[in-house]
C-alpha cells in the first residue's frame, strides 16, 4: 500500500526530438499515438514536449505540424511545449500561435516545484536580436567555429526573467526544475549536436540557486547524464531514434518529496536521483 512518503506529488509525461516527417508518418503517428493512450492509462495529464516537434523539411513544415498537432489534440490533459531548433522552420510566430505559447519562456507552479522552460533559440541566427548586447552575443558566437548556427543562446532579457524567476523562487522556498531544448553541459552532448551557446553564463547562474535541483535537456539524440553543484543535467534521448535505442524514447517523470524518478515507455525506471 501507498504512503505519503512513497507517493508521487506529481507525475508528467515527457518526449522530445520528435521531428514528425511526413516521410514515415504512419509508423510514427502510430508510435506516437500509443504514447499517448498509455500515459491517458497511467492517469498522467500533464505532458512535457522539449523540441524539434517537427523535421521541419523546407517543403512541408506546416503540414508536418499540422499532422503532428492532429495527434496531440487526442491528449485530454495539458501540453507544456518547448521550442526546438527544427521547430523554428516555421515563423517563430505562427509556431507560438500553433503551439498555444504566448512567449518561448515561461514558468509554472506544481506540487511545489517551479518550471522554468527556456528559449534556447532566443539569440540565434534565425532572429533579429533585440538588444545590442544580444546583437554582440550573436556575432561573437557566430565567429565561433566551434559553435554550430543550429543552436542558440539565452539573451539579456530572458536572462533578467531567469534571475528573477530563482530569486523568487528561493525566496518562497520552492524547488526549480529547468527546461530546455539544448543541453547546457558539454559532456551531456557531442560535437555534431552542440549545446546551448552561452551554456557557461547559464550554469553559472543556475548553481548559484539553492532552488535549483533538475534541468532537463532534449537535442542530443542519444541522451546524457550529469550531477554538478548538487543540480542533476538531464538529456533525453529522442523519440525519432527509437529504433535506436529502444531502452527510452519517451516515458513519465514522477517526482516525490525526496527524489525524481523518469520510466521509459515500459514502465522500467530509466534514472533516478535524490533531490538533496
Amino acid at each position: 500500500m501507498a504512503t505519503s512518503r512513497n507517493k508521487a506529488l506529481f507525475r508528467f509525461g515527457i518526449v522530445t526530438d520528435i521531428h514528425f516527417s511526413l516521410e514515415g508518418a504512419s509508423l510514427a503517428a502510430e508510435e506516437l499515438c500509443l504514447s499517448l493512450d498509455g500515459w491517458h492509462r497511467d492517469n498522467v495529464d500533464v505532458l512535457m514536449q522539449l523540441g524539434d516537434l517537427v523535421n521541419g523539411s523546407e517543403a512541408h513544415q506546416e503540414d508536418e505540424l499540422r499532422a503532428v498537432q492532429a495527434i496531440f489534440n487526442e491528449f485530454s490533459g495539458t501540453i507544456h511545449h518547448v521550442v526546438g531548433n527544427h521547430c523554428l522552420a516555421l515563423p517563430r510566430e505562427e509556431l507560438l500561435v500553433a503551439l498555444g505559447l504566448s512567449a518561448p519562456f515561461y514558468a509554472f507552479v506544481v506540487a511545489g516545484f517551479r518550471f522554468l522552460v527556456l528559449d534556447g533559440m532566443d539569440v540565434s541566427v534565425l532572429r533579429v536580436p533585440e538588444t545590442e548586447e544580444d546583437e554582440r552575443m550573436l556575432a561573437l558566437f557566430q565567429a565561433d567555429p566551434a559553435l554550430h548556427d543550429y543552436c542558440g543562446a539565452v539573451g539579456v532579457r530572458q536572462k533578467e526573467w531567469l534571475r528573477g524567476e530563482l530569486e523568487g523562487a528561493e525566496r518562497r522556498g520552492e524547488r526549480v526544475i529547468v527546461v530546455c531544448h539544448f543541453p547546457f553541459l558539454p559532456n551531456t552532448t557531442d560535437e555534431k549536436h552542440g549545446l546551448l551557446w552561452n551554456h557557461r553564463e547559464i550554469v553559472e547562474l543556475l548553481s548559484a540557486s539553492s532552488a535549483v535541483k533538475v534541468c532537463l535537456s532534449g537535442h542530443y539524440h542519444h541522451g546524457g547524464y550529469e550531477c554538478r553543484n548538487g543540480i542533476h543535467f538531464v538529456v533525453l534521448p529522442a523519440f525519432v531514434n527509437r529504433q535506436e535505442h529502444p531502452d527510452f524514447f519517451c516515458g513519465t517523470v514522477a517526482l516525490y518529496a525526496t527524489r525524481l524518478v523518469i520510466q521509459n515507455q515500459h514502465h522500467e525506471v530509466f534514472l533516478e536521483f535524490n533531490l538533496s
